[in-house]
């Protein structure tokens, strides 16, 4: 069975676009430090069986590989790396998420020797041997993972689609006006109590500081269900709004929503992207305070946000 090369990154790709862009983010982290050598490789077979989109296959990503079946399986080198990872399921199938990550810590040493990173949630810091093929599993949810890398990753997201979006809808006035970018994820929470932190007040709220801190906003509706926010979320005989271009795809608007100078987010990686890719240098962030509905490792937050009490 032919051997793996050793400057192999291998990713199992989970979630959707916001989640994708950590994983990759780690990633790419490695593979610059790894050396020129590096590829990535994606496998989006859990994407793709949950029905959900590889975004990141519109990007131009450099030295990266998709593929959609397990290569852990049938690759050599890997199959050290997918037993651990099996007994690493096996053993945390049942622990709540802070005894899962408490588990995560006490075995990252001995599995970083063996190229293994593997993280659900939270941060933990880590040390890998480049030597060996490296293999990542989680979410890796904080810029901690690869906040040196910032404009490299910024630029790789960002530099594909400037023809295609000096097209989209309303684009000059995006960037023209005092515009606020308002992330709002409906659909994907219902029936998921955990993620059910952002009620209306914190909305409103939000908007309510957003009027007294920022002269004449435009306000960047951007959601799953955007007919529910202009009824429920804001005043449109109030406030002056541009909605979100449903015919445009996914990672388009994430790169408009990058353009604004000012953001409120939910609990939600997608809107978290759009402000962290946002160069305006006095942009504000409102955010909850909670991000999950339960006591969990988090590690998602940015010093310079501002929070409002969920």
């Amino acid at each position: 069975m032919k051997k793996m090369d050793k400057d192999v990154i291998y990713v199992p790709l989970q979630g959707r676009i916001g989640n994708q862009l950590f994983q990759y983010a780690i990633a790419r982290r490695i593979q610059i430090e790894k050396g020129k050598n590096a590829k990535i490789i994606m496998d989006d077979s859990d994407v793709l069986r949950c029905k959900w989109e590889n975004s990141l296959a519109y990007y131009n990503l450099p030295n990266v590989e998709y593929v959609h079946d397990s290569i852990t399986k049938k690759t050599f080198v890997f199959s050290h790396q997918a037993i651990l990872r099996n007994i690493y399921k096996v053993l945390t199938k049942y622990m709540n998420y802070k005894s899962k990550f408490a588990f995560e810590k006490k075995i990252q040493f001995f599995i970083n020797k063996l190229g293994v990173a593997l993280c659900e949630n939270g941060y933990i810091d880590f040390d890998l041997d480049y030597s060996k093929p490296i293999y990542l599993e989680g979410y890796f949810q904080s810029e901690k993972y690869f906040k040196n890398y910032y404009f490299d990753i910024k630029n790789i997201i960002t530099d594909n689609f400037h023809d295609q979006l000096n097209e989209y809808p309303e684009i000059d006035k995006i960037r023209r006006r005092n515009t606020v970018c308002i992330s709002v994820k409906i659909e994907h929470n219902v029936g998921n109590s955990i993620f059910s932190v952002c009620g209306i007040d914190y909305w409103k709220k939000a908007i309510e500081y957003i009027m007294k801190n920022v002269e004449n906003p435009l306000f960047f509706i951007c959601s799953d269900n955007v007919s529910y926010v202009l009824d429920n979320l804001i005043d449109t005989n109030k406030y002056d709004y541009v909605v979100q271009d449903k015919n445009s795809p996914v990672f388009l608007s994430l790169a408009a929503m990058a353009e604004c100078k000012h953001f409120i987010i939910g609990n939600t990686t997608f809107g978290w992207w759009a402000q962290y890719l946002s160069e305006f240098e006095n942009k504000m962030v409102i955010a909850p305070s909670k991000w999950m509905a339960i006591d969990m490792p988090i590690d998602i937050y940015q010093n310079n946000w501002i929070l409002i009490e969920v």
